[in-house]
């Protein structure tokens, strides 16, 4: 029968029915009338037969992997319009020649396409470049950047929450918005960095990736590289 033995009296306890049914998986097969007439506890229905038990959990079974084959399709189409908009941005960024429309076509781009709802460049002023409402010139000693010198070093995308200072600094007409982020420029110098923010709160969240980021940094990051040579 099984590799454990019955007891004499001839009756299985728990532990012995439950080895026997693991190692004879089929037992049920063409034992129609014996599922019929088992039932099991259910806290809705009183009670219900194996099969319907059997058939309640291959239901949520089935509900979950579509739940997650749905999420796989959301990201993957997500993903997808991500890259073609960085492709588009791209192409623009080539053909441009001088810093000042490498900047407007960023911003364009971003609040157009990407649908950011404001964006930031905070550059250092050694690269010469004019100030206007989405372009802030500062020294990189400056005082205002003190909040940020640990953002600087790391040279990495963030997500995480600002300080109400830190918001108004970088977003002064947009005072509603509810998440931000922040993107290094940088080659082998530091350029400054770029601000993005959004009216939705969970736009950008610390949990989120930032690998998009990162590309977009990058980017952007070249371009500025090659207009100030």
């Amino acid at each position: 029968m099984t590799k454990k033995k019955i007891s004499q009296n001839n009756q299985l306890n728990e532990k012995e029915v439950e080895i026997y049914l693991e190692e004879h998986p089929d037992f049920f097969i063409n034992k129609n009338q014996l599922l019929s007439s088992l039932h099991l506890p259910h806290s809705k229905k009183g009670s219900i037969s194996l099969v319907e038990k059997q058939m309640t959990l291959l239901r949520e079974e089935n509900k979950r992997q579509k739940n997650t084959l749905n999420e796989f399709i959301i990201t993957a189409t997500e993903n997808d319009a991500l890259t073609s908009k960085i492709q588009s941005l791209t192409i623009q960024l080539i053909s441009t020649e001088d810093l000042k429309t490498t900047l407007q076509i960023c911003h364009d781009t971003l609040i157009n396409d990407f649908k950011i709802d404001t964006c930031k460049f905070i550059l250092f002023t050694e690269m010469n470049v004019k100030k206007c409402n989405y372009v802030d010139c500062l020294k990189k000693n400056d005082s205002s950047l003190k909040s940020f010198q640990s953002f600087l070093k790391s040279k990495s995308p963030r997500c995480n929450k600002l300080t109400v200072d830190q918001y108004k600094f970088l977003f002064t007409k947009s005072i509603n918005i509810a998440s931000s982020a922040l993107i290094p420029l940088n080659t082998e110098k530091t350029y400054g960095f770029l601000a993005l923010g959004s009216l939705n709160a969970d736009h950008f969240n610390p949990s989120m990736g930032t690998d998009y980021l990162s590309l977009i940094g990058t980017l952007i990051s070249k371009s500025i590289e090659r207009d100030t040579i």
